[in-house]
């Protein structure tokens, strides 16, 4: 149950979309799990990478949702989507924020 390892592409359409489910009920670690299970298999797996961001943003691991958003934006523009890049982009930028806001109060 815990681990997608097995890499069927119905194991990892499963993480992918209880991954969506979970996000929309803010179960954030849920989120994280699923799409790292994903990951191991797929690691330039768009969807993946956005929803683990996202999550790790909801759950305060600022620098986590850093590197994920960071790894979609060097991927390549057309394999990303303008959509999915623009949401990086967005994202990368409110984290670096918060990310200098925590070090100027730690």
């Amino acid at each position: 149950k815990k681990n997608g390892k097995d890499g069927s592409e119905l194991a990892l359409k499963a993480h992918s979309n209880r991954a969506a489910c979970y996000k929309q009920i803010s179960n954030f670690d849920g989120v994280i799990e699923d799409c790292t299970a994903v990951l191991e298999v797929e690691p330039e797996n768009t969807k993946a990478l956005i929803r683990r961001a996202q999550a790790f943003e909801g759950v305060e691991r600022y620098r986590f949702a850093l590197q994920d958003c960071k790894f979609v934006l060097q991927m390549p523009y057309e394999k990303v989507g303008k959509t999915n890049f623009d949401l990086c982009n967005m994202m990368q930028h409110r984290l670096n924020r918060t990310v200098q806001q925590l070090k100027k109060m730690g």
